[in-house]
């Protein structure tokens, strides 16, 4: 099979895209692709730039492929068919991290939207993504020349596809995890809330602290959760707030989730499934989560992959079904395991949407050809 080629087209690169970046660059290192980069500098005339936590892909010189990363629909426009309308009339495919085949009937072109899959912030040494890009802002520029450093937290070597990746533990004991951080409901400095996202960042807090408050309740010394020590937390939730800042730096997250066999997830901004959530499977673990929004490609569901809630007592509930039933606790924690393989460490999630885009593209031109 001939090598595909890619044009992959970056404007700014936040986190999001991190995953996507870093699948395409490990095809080409193993031959499966040819992989160009172009760097937007904002000044090329002719080429609109590229909205937030996107990128874009020409395959083989003539299939034009986006990504799409976001959280949702209507993070960067209160009307997504604003958005979306125009920039998909360009494009012949689109994958979508959130997807939902409901609000994509809704869209002008929404039946060129895609499953991407499940999305976390995750590299490899070496990834163009780490570069500070000429469109970044100062502050993002700045903060990437802070995570090449191995002396902090954030160093992309904590985020390297390795750190998350471990196998089922039949026999550990089936200890709880959930850690999570509150967000301000008056919004992040610069960025003015509508009142539906004030009230959604309240909805996902007070899930959050309600979830924490009765799983320590009713787990005792089994529950490890608690929330970042943020200065809203602190306002807010004192009593939620993990005192040991050296708890919840990156590497003790990590060493303590792969300790742990049940983690906990709940509904992201936007109604997103959130990047734990990925790194939950990534780590096969039993994954307990509030009701998920998006759809997701390949056979993932309840009871084969997670079980759900939609309150925090049906969280109890579920947490205490992993506790006594071995069997089921053991098969979430395989079935996620073998979901990743297929669908979420990068150079699958990327090499499945490339081979979806062929497929889609030779029955498209079959169909021309039948009516010629």
């Amino acid at each position: 099979m001939a090598k595909m080629r890619c044009r992959m087209r970056l404007g700014e690169v936040p986190l999001h895209l991190y995953q996507v970046i870093a699948g395409f660059e490990l095809l080409a290192r193993r031959g499966v692709i040819e992989l160009e980069i172009a760097w937007d500098t904002g000044r090329a005339a002719g080429k609109p730039r590229l909205p937030y936590n996107m990128l874009e892909v020409i395959l083989d010189g003539e299939i034009r492929l986006l990504y799409d990363l976001n959280d949702g629909y209507d993070n960067l426009a209160r009307d997504p068919d604003e958005l979306y309308g125009p920039l998909l009339k360009h494009y012949d495919l689109c994958f979508k991290r959130s997807f939902s085949a409901k609000r994509n009937a809704a869209l002008t072109h929404g039946g060129k939207i895609r499953p991407l899959g499940l999305n976390y912030w995750v590299t490899i040494p070496g990834s163009a993504a780490h570069r500070p890009a000429p469109l970044d802002p100062p502050k993002e520029k700045l903060k990437k020349l802070v995570r090449m450093l191995p002396i902090t937290s954030h160093y992309n070597g904590w985020y390297t596809i390795e750190t998350f990746e471990d196998e089922p533990k039949p026999d550990a004991p089936p200890n709880i995890l959930f850690m999570a951080r509150m967000w301000d409901v008056q919004g992040d400095p610069g960025w003015q809330l509508t009142e539906a996202k004030r009230e959604e960042r309240h909805y996902i807090n007070e899930q959050r602290a309600r979830t924490i408050r009765l799983c320590r309740e009713a787990f005792g010394d089994r529950f490890h959760g608690g929330v970042a020590p943020t200065r809203f937390a602190l306002e807010r939730y004192p009593d939620l707030v993990i005192a040991d800042r050296r708890a919840v730096t990156r590497r003790a997250y990590l060493e303590r989730m792969k300790r742990s066999v049940i983690c906990i997830a709940t509904m992201g901004l936007h109604q997103s499934i959130g990047w734990k959530f990925a790194e939950y499977v990534a780590a096969s673990k039993a994954i307990v989560t509030e009701t998920l929004h998006y759809e997701v490609p390949g056979i993932f569901g309840e009871g084969r992959n997670y079980l759900s809630f939609r309150t925090p007592e049906e969280c109890v509930e579920a947490v205490d079904r992993l506790i006594r039933d071995d069997r089921l606790r053991l098969s979430l924690m395989r079935n996620n395991r073998n979901y990743y393989r297929r669908h979420v460490r990068p150079d699958r999630l990327v090499l499945n949407s490339l081979m979806a885009a062929i497929g889609a593209s030779r029955t498209e031109h079959g169909a021309a050809e039948g009516w010629m």
